[in-house]
């Protein structure tokens, strides 16, 4: 069988749209925005501090308007999720769904639904409830957050 590609005005109209820095994020984009956040999660829950220095930007934020945070800069943000997690209760786990991401080019926003659980002798009990508004940008080392804001809802 042989098999014989044929490149037409409309298939190098794509070709060409795909380099455009303003087209609309692709599905890889996506996915690759949607993998940056189980990684936030893990490095939360499971990985500890450290680990969002491949997540952040070096001029990152990290927002919680509901208790009074706005730390920039990503040592800034390792430092305070390190004192913070002192402060953990045990056996507490994030879950992240209902994914909207737009953007185009490098740029990207990005919306969830976020909650955290905690799990103790007398079951599961919902430790917090709320949504992220993140702003991403892409560099080349792949997608990272530059303003990740977490609206508490519990």
């Amino acid at each position: 069988m042989t098999l014989i590609a044929v490149l037409t005005p409309s298939s190098q109209t794509n070709y060409e749209n795909a380099k455009d820095p303003t087209m609309p994020l692709s599905i890889e984009d996506k996915l690759e925005i949607q993998e940056l956040m189980a990684r936030y999660i893990l490095a939360s829950d499971v990985h500890g501090p450290e680990g969002m220095r491949d997540i952040f930007t070096e001029d990152g934020r990290f927002i919680i308007e509901a208790m009074q945070v706005d730390v920039k800069g990503i040592d800034n943000i390792v430092n305070w999720l390190t004192e913070i997690s002192k402060t953990v209760p045990p056996k507490l786990y994030h879950t992240s769904s209902n994914f909207v991401i737009d953007g185009d080019g490098d740029v990207a926003t990005m919306t969830c639904i976020s909650q955290a659980i905690q799990i103790t002798d007398d079951g599961i009990k919902h430790f917090a409830f709320g949504n992220y508004d993140d702003t991403l940008v892409k560099n080349p080392t792949g997608w990272r957050l530059k303003d990740h804001k977490l609206n508490l809802l519990m």
